[in-house]
């Protein structure tokens, strides 16, 4: 298409070569203007050519009104405008608790549609003419909106229209021809205007056109347009005019299964584009997700890609150090927002410096079940360093200093940015390009709301600045590239070798409007734009892409485990091309992209390691046995290694932790010697149970503690009945220990700690509390040789043993069977290390139901072994 219009200019201006400085042409944006101005060249073939004047028709009026008095009435700043609407939703109860900083956001954009679109002092008489049942509260806000962005002339839209209007006295006084080159669709302003300058001077718009002799572009016309005659004498006229299918060695189609397969694919038929010698190609991101993929996949070959669209700036590493740091502020440091800040290479000084001591204090941290509270982490960085760091005493200065007061948002900026000062971030965020954008970002708004008053609390400001970073976008303009990562509207107009649209599915392809405040049926009514004219200007951008060269259209055909069907469009072509031709489009085929060589790591095996006998331990617990049995591998890891998963610092209180609460209560209980009636008995359980649970963070100790207080009577009454069989406590987490002798290995010690010892004449029982289902104790009880707790306790001790679920009622003591072998059971244990200090190997033999929890499964790698036999 810019060819041809180049072409048209050429022929119908060629007594003014080379000079077409008189001319203008409008283009949809500055990429498009260049990419015509070099067609423009190359069609001339003159050694010099001065071209026309080339700007997007926005950027020429505004250029109408430098140097005059009216270039210092420049359009309100969006984030004053965002602002003084909020200040007016605030003031309407009947809108609840709606999010009013996203409510405002959408009506502005609305605002800006309407002024665009000429309506705005007459919107609620428009609204309630078209609908009389119409509520009568949501047109009048509509109207209130209006009257307090719109009622000055400074709203942006009424600026460019001062602007078009300025433009348009230029072009009454001095007429000259002016083109326009694949506008797209124009607001009713941008069209008032060209009408209006088509009376003095030749005005002349190129649109796409879809001639019989282009039969890429006259197929995909035929395949798209609705009001033609039926798909079965489209498909004659197009066999008749094109005996062979002008698409199909043009257009090909991927229906990947899933994301990275797509991603391959597409990056596969970008390398293929290279070598074949095409230089400029178009990856349209409908799908940003995938495009990202994409991008990532080929510069593992060192083809760069320049990303044209962006990101948010909200989910840039910069960014996230400010959420990190207000969440700091909000919530009295909690750890993991706490750790990410001083893991942060963005402030605080070098993190080489302070590297190991952070990592010290997280393990503190988790080791001491600190979740959040500046107080606390205080007294722990004191404990473990002897002082509180520089660092972090830098860090809570600043939280001390950051004032938390109602102010305007200005004021929350400042703040915002003196605390960044004391954390001495601002200079490593100035480096990184991200972190320069987002300074940017945040300075510009300061500059925009100096003059808005309105007081805010910290919620409302954090909320505020969110969406704000939301909507800026950060673009790596380090990156040079002829391979652009785009959107299909930026791409309108521009010259490209090949095109690839990523994600062209339903969903995307076109875009799905979002819901607003006004129906579809509505927005036509009134003139706005609508989903169908934004379904339409997506396929007239998307036809003169498609026909500049080889063209990719890829799409997952799966998603979530449901089938994602293609677009609209490629189905309708697809129907066109088989009535037409009688085969379907051709499909790329899966590939893996070129990567560099590097050296791909071992086939993961069974691990089954050997060791000598001066790496074994020498203590060992009925866990530790119990590991052993369960995989020898696990047994490695854990008590060999010494490797295991981090505590977790957490405020809620789990299972683990009701437990732990239980056995200190209980062991208090006994060592108290309850009295012998039930309700004292009950009483002192009651009053020791409530001291214990008020320790724990309230919201998450009520429910175990409302849990446990069901339990409390039955306990009392399972105590008193054992008493009355004439058993009396002796000891509580008591420890056993045994010395034993193992050859080649030398003495080691098994010993474990009991919950309860109790006793009757010579006879001793061992307790083992238990807050797991008496069901699943019942079983372990069956194979004593496999779940060897309680006999290994049995055998320490030298005594009976019972489980007593603690969990259920009624409590019932669940006693080891007393014909089980439990000398055999616990002289097991040295007989296992004697052959594992003679090179007996430690296996990853766990079963599934062991495995399924344990912490070393990604050193085993279970799942991904090759070989076809296992160590038994």
């Amino acid at each position: 298409m810019a060819h041809a219009a180049a072409r048209a200019l050429l022929d119908r201006h060629a007594d003014r070569l080379p000079d077409l400085s008189g001319l203008t042409l409008l283009v949809p944006n500055h990429r498009a203007g260049q990419d015509f101005a070099r067609a423009l060249a190359q069609a001339a073939g003159l050694a010099a050519l001065i071209p026309p004047r080339i700007a997007p028709l926005k950027t020429w009026a505004e250029s109408t009104l430098q140097g005059t008095s009216m270039a210092d009435g420049r359009a309100e700043p969006h984030a004053r405008r965002l602002a003084r609407l909020h200040g007016v939703l605030r003031t309407i109860d009947w809108l609840g608790a709606v999010d009013r900083w996203a409510l405002a956001s959408e009506l502005l954009q609305l605002a800006d549609e309407l002024s665009a679109a000429r309506l705005g002092a007459a919107i609620g008489s428009r609204i309630r003419a078209l609908h009389a049942a119409a509520p009568d509260r949501e047109t009048a806000l509509i109207e209130a909106v209006w009257q307090a962005l719109n009622n000055d002339g400074s709203d942006p839209q009424a600026h460019y229209a001062r602007a078009l209007d300025r433009l348009l006295e230029q072009c009454r006084s001095a007429p000259q021809p002016v083109y326009g080159y694949a506008l797209g669709t124009l607001t009713a302003i941008e069209r008032q205007f060209l009408d209006r300058c088509a009376e003095h001077a030749p005005v002349t718009l190129f649109e796409p056109a879809a001639a019989a002799a282009d039969g890429v572009a006259f197929t995909l016309h035929q395949a798209w347009q609705k009001i033609a005659p039926p798909l079965g004498e489209r498909a004659a006229m197009l066999a008749a005019i094109h005996p062979r299918s002008p698409v199909h060695p043009h257009l090909t189609l991927y229906p990947a299964p899933h994301l990275e397969a797509e991603a391959r694919a597409v990056a596969t038929w970008v390398t293929a584009q290279l070598h074949a010698g095409k230089r400029d190609i178009a990856l349209i991101a409908l799908d940003r997700e995938t495009a990202r993929r994409v991008r990532a996949l080929l510069e593992r070959t060192d083809v760069l890609v320049a990303d044209e669209t962006g990101w948010a700036l909200s989910t840039t590493a910069a960014a996230a150090v400010i959420d990190r740091w207000l969440e700091c502020v909000a919530h009295d440091f909690p750890h993991i927002e706490l750790l990410d800040l001083l893991k942060s290479p963005f402030l605080l000084g070098g993190l080489a410096a302070r590297q190991d001591q952070v990592l010290q204090l997280e393990l503190a941290l988790r080791r001491q079940g600190v979740a959040q509270g500046m107080a606390d982490i205080q007294r722990l960085a004191h404990a473990q360093f002897g002082a509180s760091p520089p660092w972090l005493a830098a860090l809570f200065d600043a939280r001390r200093g950051f004032s938390q007061s109602r102010a305007p948002l200005v004021a929350w900026l400042t703040r915002l940015i003196d605390s960044l000062d004391k954390l001495d971030a601002i200079a490593p965020l100035q480096m990184d390009a991200a972190g320069a954008s987002l300074l940017a970002t945040l300075d510009t708004l300061r500059r925009e709301l100096v003059d808005d008053g309105e007081k805010y609390g910290f919620g409302e400001w954090r909320r505020w600045l969110n969406l704000a970073l939301e909507s800026a976008s950060f673009i790596d303009t380090r990156i040079a590239s002829p391979i652009v990562l785009t959107s299909l509207p930026a791409a309108r107009g521009r010259l490209f070798d090949a095109v690839a649209v990523i994600g062209a599915d339903a969903r995307r392809l076109p875009a799905r409007s979002a819901p607003g405040l006004f129906s579809q049926a509505t927005r036509a009514q009134l003139g706005l734009s609508t989903a169908a004219i934004e379904a339409e200007a997506a396929t007239t951008d998307l036809i003169p892409l498609l026909t500049q060269g080889p063209a990719l259209l890829s799409w997952q055909a799966w998603n979530n485990d449901e089938p994602n069907p293609a677009s609209q469009l490629i189905l309708r072509l697809q129907a066109l091309h088989l009535a037409a031709w009688g085969a379907a489009l051709p499909e790329q085929a899966s590939g893996e992209p070129p990567a560099r060589p590097s050296p791909l790591p071992g086939a993961s095996e069974q691990p089954a390691p050997t060791l000598s006998a001066a790496q074994l331990p020498r203590r060992y617990s009925p866990t530790a046995y119990q590991t052993l049995l369960d995989c020898p591998y696990r047994f490695f890891v854990k008590n060999v290694l010494g490797i295991r998963e981090l505590d977790e610092a957490d405020d809620a209180l789990d299972k683990s932790d009701y437990g732990t609460a239980l056995h200190r209560i209980l062991k208090t209980f006994h060592d108290g010697a309850p009295p012998p009636e039930r309700a004292a008995a009950l009483a002192r359980l009651e009053e020791i149970s409530t001291a214990e649970f008020a320790a724990l963070p309230a919201w998450t100790a009520a429910a175990w503690r409302n849990r446990w207080e069901k339990i409390q009577p039955a306990y009392v009454d399972a105590w008193l009945e054992w008493a009355a069989q004439g058993w009396h406590y002796q000891s509580g987490e008591t420890l056993f220990e045994m010395p034993f002798s193992v050859a080649d290995l030398g003495e080691v010690t098994l010993h474990g700690r009991v919950d309860r010892v109790d006793q009757k004449g010579d006879a001793r029982t061992v307790i083992d509390y238990k807050t797991g289902a008496a069901q699943g104790l019942k079983k372990k009880l069956k194979d004593p040789a496999e779940a060897i707790q309680l006999p290994f306790y049995a055998w320490l001790a030298d005594a009976a043993a019972a489980y007593l679920p603690i969990n259920e009622i009624p409590v019932i003591p669940l006693e080891l069977d007393g014909e089980t072998d439990v000398d055999a059971i616990g002289r097991r244990l040295p007989e296992l290390l004697e052959a594992i200090a003679a090179g007996a190997a430690l296996p990853a033999s766990g079963i599934d139901s062991v495995c399924q929890f344990c912490e070393a499964r990604g050193l085993c790698r279970k799942g991904m072994w090759n070989a076809t036999e296992t160590v038994a």
